[in-house]
């Protein structure tokens, strides 16, 4: 997200109509900022960044579901380490799981 972010503001200077010194070229910087902003939204936002990447076909069905599975699984061990102490090995990996989840996102 920092990388999108940090492109966004790149070329938001770049293409900015106000930026635009030339007026042959006002209305074509103006069209790419639109542009420009409309994608940044798609990207920034995860439900639409998750519907743009199915339509480019980055995210499969199976992706999805395998995706939804382990997040039910992370859930279910983070619940159960919760509910009793256990070994400081099983309290670890539960450490450790939260974290690569945390990560992961």
């Amino acid at each position: 997200m920092d990388d999108i972010k940090r492109a966004y503001r790149s070329m938001a200077l770049r293409y900015h109509p106000d930026v635009c010194h030339d007026p042959s070229k006002k209305d074509e910087s103006t069209r790419l900022f639109v542009q420009l902003n409309q994608a940044y939204e798609t990207l920034s936002n995860p439900t639409l960044r998750q519907e743009y990447d199915h339509q480019l076909g980055l995210i499969t069905a199976h992706d999805e579901s395998s995706r939804k599975r382990w997040k039910e699984q992370l859930a279910e061990l983070k619940t159960r380490s919760h509910r009793k102490q256990g070994s400081w090995g099983s309290r670890m990996r539960a450490q450790n799981i939260i974290i690569m989840m945390n990560n992961h996102n």
